[in-house]
């Protein structure tokens, strides 16, 4: 049998160093704007397979009865919280893209 608590704590572990930088940002970008600065704060974020994996893990947890039912649905929903948040970013880009393409298209011969 595997041994999935070294991959959870893993997966915990990782987590945890993503929510530090993004406090971490967050921090930076408001005493920017304390100083008159603009500033465009971008989340730290994990790929959607890392998602998709932590996902796996977090169903293989509950299985296992390694986290309460609370922690399980609250764990689930941050995932796929963030999973729409890269699907709308993947979508925000395609759109610019497109939009690039109809200018430079519209710039032909």
């Amino acid at each position: 049998m595997n041994r999935p608590r070294a991959t959870i704590g893993k997966r915990n572990i990782q987590q945890h160093k993503r929510e530090k930088a993004q406090a971490k940002q967050e921090r930076k970008a408001a005493r920017r704007l304390e100083n008159g600065g603009e500033v465009a704060v971008t989340s730290v974020e994990a790929t959607e397979t890392e998602l998709i994996e932590e996902l796996a893990a977090v169903h293989t947890a509950a299985e296992m009865a390694s986290i309460s039912p609370e922690e399980f649905e609250e764990r689930r929903e941050q995932i796929r919280r963030q999973l729409e948040q890269l699907e709308q970013l993947e979508q925000l880009e395609q759109l610019e893209q497109l939009e690039q393409l109809e200018q430079l298209e519209g710039r032909g011969p």
